[in-house]
């Protein structure tokens, strides 16, 4: 199904094994949905068997080494662990990137974070990339931007970070080390990030053993600083108008890669 060595993806109809099949989330009208429309597509146009699945019966798949699950985070992790597949936590910012950050990132607990909060303090708090679903990430500054995730335990892990001021952000798709594309989602489009920053970032974390697939963020600052936001893995990451094809391609040579560590 993959080349050895870098992992490079083959279509179906360029090797000889073709046993995979392709497990999405049916679409409906949910704003994550246009991800898995757009793995549909692009897995389709590769040629590959793609079947797609409600989620009352993701329990009665019938899973076989070679398969790709695609729904989100949720669909993913579950479909690695009955595959047999180690499920990887990405660091949000590697230590290899931590020059590029721009700023101190930290993990804490929630009671911390509330405190330094309600001290005045303000700081950017999100979930731990295991729990990605738990809250979305958000600035504290004040009492009142407490309530939002007043029902999160005291005792949760979380990362924390000072704050950014950033005008716009990116993301970078980056397979085998190489970028494949750059999309704005946030902010000012016309901001755009200084690409020698990107050149030594993806340089810095491709040295350090980057996967073989995966996203990288980066943000424009007021100041017109090139930072980076964070990483993200390419086994469920978000499309953000990437083309279906190279979609396609990014999570299965990361699923490939996480499969080859059984």
């Amino acid at each position: 199904m993959f080349m050895s060595g870098r992992l490079r993806y083959l279509p179906r109809t360029d090797r000889k094994d073709s046993a995979m099949t392709v497990h999405i989330l049916a679409p409906d009208d949910t704003i994550f949905s246009v991800n898995r429309d757009i793995a549909r597509v692009g897995f389709a146009q590769l040629g590959e068997e793609v079947r797609l699945f409600a989620p009352g019966d993701f329990d009665a798949l019938a899973l076989v080494p070679g398969d790709i699950v695609v729904g989100g985070i949720r669909y993913a992790r579950q479909g690695m662990e009955r595959l047999g597949i180690p499920v990887p936590d990405l660091d949000s910012i590697p230590e290899a990137l931590m020059p590029f950050a721009g700023r101190r990132i930290w993990q804490a607990t929630m009671a911390e974070a509330r405190q330094l909060a309600g001290n005045g303090s303000a700081i950017f708090v999100k979930p731990l990339p295991d729990r990605p679903k738990l809250f979305t990430g958000t600035l504290l500054s004040s009492f009142a931007d407490l309530i939002p995730t007043a029902h999160i335990a005291d005792a949760e892990p979380v990362i924390c970070a000072e704050p950014v001021d950033f005008v716009t952000e990116y993301r970078g798709f980056v397979l085998h080390g190489d970028l494949i594309d750059l999309r704005p989602y946030r902010g000012d489009p016309l901001h755009f990030p200084d690409p020698q920053v990107i050149r030594a970032a993806l340089a810095a974390q491709s040295q350090a053993g980057a996967p073989a697939a995966y996203a990288l963020d980066f943000g424009v600052t007021s100041e017109n600083r090139t930072l980076v936001v964070e990483i993200n893995d390419s086994y469920a990451v978000g499309a953000y108008g990437l083309s279906p094809v190279r979609y396609a391609r990014l999570i299965a040579t990361r699923w490939a890669e996480l499969a080859a560590q059984r």
